[in-house]
């Protein structure tokens, strides 16, 4: 228990490590993490996808905090990129992929806000999947039009809370 805001608290997560100020987002249910995170490793690429459909190579992390599936899912894309509005969260997520042994080539961090993330993409839409983590209000308008517009092959959408996830999936799949 650290009750200084200030303070760094330390995760281990399988063969992955994670420091992150204590006042800072994290996944605070870490007892589940190491099948939670195996549970996305082993569903985010598509199992049936035919020889003539473009691999997926790369990863957008959206809300991506210190980095939780930016760096445990690196090893699956060419390039995996984490965003997250709050600069410290980004600071721990660099610091993270340091301490795994990631080089920024494999796994990049941008702090800026979630729903301009799409302005700066250069990923082949038919070859990124997107995850996405939003805090507990969900996404914004501003994000969904941005991704319906982008368009990934693919897009994993973890939650905590199941109003928003349900209202913000029914807008990508009816769309805006």
């Amino acid at each position: 228990c650290i009750t200084d805001n200030n303070g760094t608290s330390t995760e281990y997560i399988d063969d992955f490590v994670f420091t992150n100020t204590a006042g800072a987002f994290f996944q605070n249910n870490n007892s589940i993490l190491p099948r939670f995170t195996q549970y996305i490793r082993d569903h985010i690429l598509p199992r049936n996808s035919s020889p003539e459909d473009p691999q997926i190579k790369y990863l957008i992390d959206a809300y991506s905090g210190s980095g939780l599936f930016t760096i445990t899912l690196s090893s699956l894309f060419t390039t995996s990129t984490g965003i997250d509005i709050s600069g410290p969260s980004i600071t721990s997520a660099k610091e993270n992929a340091k301490m795994n042994n990631l080089s920024s080539s494999q796994c990049s961090f941008i702090a800026a806000d979630a729903p301009k993330l799409f302005e700066s993409v250069t990923y082949p839409k038919d070859e990124t999947v997107v995850v996405i983590d939003p805090p507990r209000k969900g996404c914004d308008e501003s994000f969904l039009t941005q991704l319906l517009k982008f368009g990934p092959k693919r897009v994993v959408y973890v939650s905590c809370n199941l109003h928003t996830q349900a209202r913000d999936v029914g807008v990508l799949v009816r769309g805006m």
